[in-house]
């Protein structure tokens, strides 16, 4: 099953999520197509799982993330990864069209926001921004919005100033961090 979840997660990075068929799976593994249907009775199924699994890991990362000792660095590098944005775009176009996975979609990003505004209660005062200015709320929609705007745009090829934008969110972050450290020496 693991496998079958692998391949489908390569096949819509490289192809896009239509292209995620129990034909094209069977095909990269070599089984018959009624295996995968086996595991995913159907294609919404199979979505549902891989997005299961995929918000898994990336709880597991956040969390850690959150934990380091540069954690909006750690947590940007995260949120502006190609690999993992790039899956979330699929997983979006996808929903559009799945009403299955659009609500678990819901699901995972109401979680994942909790997660991240909780952690970012206890760490803005570390950094010196008052959480009333800059609430919680905000600056995780700025932090995952800004990544996928930014990996959608250099995915696409778009010349959008994206190179630009990345070096501005870089320049800030370290400087935050730089305060935080100045405020928190170890």
């Amino acid at each position: 099953m693991t496998r079958v979840l692998e391949t489908a997660a390569e096949i819509m990075l490289r192809e896009g999520y239509a292209a995620v068929t129990s034909r094209s799976i069977a095909a990269r593994l070599g089984i018959q197509p009624p295996l995968v249907h086996y595991y995913f009775p159907t294609v919404d199924d199979l979505f549902v799982a891989l997005l299961r699994r995929v918000s898994e890991l990336n709880v597991e990362r956040l969390t850690a993330v959150m934990a380091s000792d540069q954690p909006l660095r750690a947590w940007w590098d995260l949120a502006s990864d190609p690999r993992g944005t790039g899956l979330l775009v699929e997983f979006l176009a996808a929903a559009n069209h799945r009403p299955a996975l659009k609500q678990e979609m819901g699901e995972v990003a109401r979680q994942v926001r909790q997660m991240q505004m909780a952690a970012l209660e206890k760490l803005l005062p570390e950094y010196g921004l008052d959480p009333d200015q800059f609430p919680p709320a905000l600056i995780a929609a700025t932090v995952q919005g800004l990544g996928l705007g930014i990996v959608a745009d250099e995915t696409a090829g778009y010349k959008t100033e994206h190179e630009q934008a990345r070096a501005a969110v870089s320049r800030l972050i370290d400087r935050l961090e730089q305060q935080r450290a100045s405020r928190h020496p170890d």
